[in-house]
């Protein structure tokens, strides 16, 4: 891509927070993970201090240090999703599922060697090690609002952006944005003036729908050891996957007061980003009374290389009276390779067991996003990744997660439930949170060296949508609460 479309990709991107590839929104998005692998600890949710879970492969690998047997087990999971969306008014409801692989995990158990004589619940009494594949994320989701609005058009933000980059028509970038507004009739120039002008009319409908694909993965190497039944610690390196895929499209009808006659357009973008990186966590557990557990977790950034490559088009139908009723052009397509890093997390827990009647937890992780990087993966690029980098900073804060969760056994029966809160990311600007809320329970079922778990999980959030932005001027806002409902199923066997 020239890097002058470059520059005004970037632009367009920290003035919207819709148009165009949102490479600092998607880093946010990279930056913050799901909890928990197995149905167990993704109904407990607070994990840290517990241990002795094959979620600990991918979470704190000291936990593994607690298998005095070796394991495995998989977690397929069904997860549906409930949008409700409010704009202009106008309420719109979408809604989908999905099945998938959530966790696939194996632990390995290895008696420490022991001098003849020597008492066998002191020191190194086991070094075990755990391999896995999380999803840490599921993209999966779609959304759509729609309604009339009274006080601008999407041509509004064309003329605007036009104005702030170009000059005369004859300076417009051949399959820019702006070229493709201004061949649409959707612009005029006024040339006296030097600026551009939108050539529709308010009281137009617009309708927005955004699709969402793919998901965001770990397979993680674990090793874990334990010391006199008191103190637990491991590491682990997780090689991390992205494949992400959006298809947003925007339609507009309204009336075009210079070409006198109604018109519908359509705005078309999609993107297309996979990458992958690397990352560690160190993490122990230590147990200064028999009923109490102590946990810590430092989970290094992920260092991602990420290829996006996005894609726009416009097209505007205009009514019968026109012979050249319609405008198509062919969708540009840009490709980016860029470099990111994600905020180094630290976790805290703690874990009460009552014998062997179950156990009560609580968890807390801090995250400063504002700590997210952008690098340069090729030359040229530089003033992308600096714009996207301040965007960072001007939006992003740090947060704190907290989780709290418990389980009770009866006889073979287990019983589970657990809550869960993601702190808001962005830096306030009003009353409103963001934070992402998890409620959970689940039973899990034992008999001899196997296990069957099963987790129902919701998770609720609110978030904000709009099409286009305008400086200076208030825009209106798609308010969405956003509501997942899913289900694990855990089987795992000792061996």
């Amino acid at each position: 891509m020239k890097l002058r479309v470059l520059f005004s990709l970037a632009v367009i991107v920290a003035a919207t927070g819709e148009l165009h590839a949102q490479y600092s929104e998607d880093a946010l998005r990279f930056s913050r993970s799901q909890w928990g692998s197995t149905a167990r600890f993704k109904a407990i949710g607070a994990q840290t201090g517990v241990g002795g879970d094959l979620s600990s492969v991918g979470g704190n690998p000291a936990g593994i240090g607690f298998f005095t047997r070796s394991e495995l087990s998989f977690t397929p999971e069904f997860s549906g999703y409930n949008n409700s969306s409010n704009y202009l008014g106008q309420q719109t409801i979408a809604r989908g599922d999905k099945l998938g692989l959530a966790n696939a995990a194996v632990v390995f158990h290895s008696r420490a060697a022991k001098p003849k004589g020597a008492k066998l619940d002191q020191g190194w009494l086991s070094f075990n090690f755990g391999l896995a594949y999380n999803q840490t994320q599921g993209f999966d989701n779609s959304l759509g609002y729609s309604g009339t609005n009274p006080k601008n058009s999407i041509a509004d933000y064309f003329a605007e952006s036009a104005s702030n980059i170009y000059g005369a028509p004859n300076t417009l970038t051949s399959g820019s944005l702006e070229r493709m507004a201004y061949d649409n009739y959707l612009i005029g120039y006024d040339n006296p003036g030097g600026y551009y002008f939108p050539e529709t009319e308010v009281n137009n409908v617009q309708t927005k729908n955004d699709l969402r694909f793919g998901r965001q993965s770990e397979v993680n190497f674990s090793f874990g050891a334990n010391y006199s039944n008191q103190f637990y610690i491991g590491a682990s390196i997780g090689i991390a996957n992205i494949n992400y895929n959006t298809s947003d499209t925007y339609k507009e009808k309204g009336f075009n007061v210079t070409e006198n006659n109604d018109y519908e357009l359509s705005y078309r973008q999609s993107q297309l980003t996979q990458g992958s990186g690397i990352n560690g966590k160190i993490g122990a557990i230590y147990r200064p009374i028999p009923n109490i557990r102590l946990g810590a977790t430092i989970e290094s950034p992920t260092w991602y290389t990420i290829d996006d490559s996005y894609s726009e088009g416009l097209d505007t139908k205009y009514g019968k009276n026109r012979v050249d009723s319609q405008f198509v052009n062919d969708d540009e397509f840009y490709d980016f390779t860029y470099k990111l890093r994600t905020p180094l997390k630290v976790s805290t827990g703690i874990a009460y067991f009552f014998d062997d009647k179950g156990f009560i937890s609580a968890d807390l992780d801090y995250v400063d996003y504002s700590t997210i990087n952008f690098a340069q993966a090729n030359s040229g690029d530089i003033q992308v990744i600096s714009d996207n980098n301040k965007a960072v900073i001007s939006k992003y804060t740090d947060a704190i997660n907290f989780r709290i969760g418990a389980e009770y056994k009866i006889d073979k029966l287990m019983l589970r439930a657990g809550y869960g809160s993601q702190g808001d990311p962005y830096i306030p600007t009003d009353s409103k949170s963001f934070k992402i809320s998890t409620y959970s329970g689940g039973l899990g079922y034992r008999i001899n060296n196997y296990y069957i778990d099963l987790t129902y999980q919701k998770v609720s959030s609110n978030s904000e949508r709009w099409p286009y932005a305008l400086n200076n001027i208030p825009t209106s806002i798609a308010n969405v609460k956003n509501t997942r409902n899913n289900v694990f199923l855990t089987i795992g066997s000792r061996f």
